[in-house]
């Protein structure tokens, strides 16, 4: 796994929206920066605090590896065809592929909530530092993507600080848009595979209502099937 943090800004929805919009209309990174830029200056008036979160908005969804692009460029679709509830879903799937940081604190995040109904950040931050070390940088990151989840608005503050409630799980979305994620999904393990079964309560898609039928996973040209012994299908990227 690499221990390259990476999201350590907190990252408001509307940025995302911009950034997600700029990066469909055009591939010239100077523009794109330029036009963070002066939509960032007035909150980040320090060039530095505003490099950061720049970093942190163009590696999901601009400076993306070769190998994700067919999915960026699936999410570019998407964002125009259809409904505003899509975006989340699209935002959240390119977040799992740009940084393993996020991965892990969705995952830890809704391990525990399958547990209990309310989570705390110390819990996450004991689980994570398992993972990742006890760094300085680790606990901020932490904290940062925490709040970044509540302006998403899947988890919700409480009357009990550093104590959170998941937000309401979002509504299914059409089944393009949930194989896409699923496949953005499994491309964000270093195993690419999946058990069928756990595919409707994935710990790491918390936020999210998945719906889609097996058949329509078997259909699917991105994702793949096989048997394994006598009772176990395994879900993957398809390889053909």
């Amino acid at each position: 796994m690499s221990l390259v943090i990476g999201f350590d800004r907190r990252i408001k929805l509307e940025w995302l929206d911009s950034v997600a919009w700029k990066a469909s209309m055009t591939h010239d990174m100077l523009e794109i920066r330029t036009y963070l830029e002066n939509m960032l200056e007035p909150e980040h008036p320090s060039q530095e605090a505003r490099d950061k979160t720049i970093g942190v908005l163009t590696r999901i969804w601009a400076r993306v590896p070769e190998r994700h692009r067919p999915l960026q460029e699936q999410a570019f679709r998407f964002l125009a065809e259809e409904g505003p509830d899509a975006r989340l879903w699209l935002h959240w799937g390119m977040t799992l592929l740009a940084y393993p940081f996020f991965r892990d604190i969705a995952d830890i995040i809704g391990r525990l909530l399958i547990l209990q109904n309310e989570i705390s950040l110390g819990q996450i931050r004991r689980r994570l530092c398992e993972r990742w070390g006890e760094r300085s940088t680790v606990l901020r990151a932490c904290r940062r993507v925490v709040r970044s989840m509540v302006d998403w608005g899947v988890l919700e503050d409480t009357h009990k600080k550093g104590i959170y409630v998941p937000g309401p799980r979002k509504a299914p979305v059409s089944t393009e848009v949930q194989l896409w994620f699923l496949a953005a999904l499994l491309s964000s393990l270093d195993s690419e595979i999946l058990l069928m079964q756990q595919v409707p309560n994935l710990s790491v898609a918390f936020p999210f209502h998945l719906d889609i039928s097996e058949a329509a996973i078997r259909k699917s040209k991105q994702l793949e099937v096989q048997r394994q012994g006598l009772d176990v299908d395994i879900v993957t990227i398809a390889r053909r």
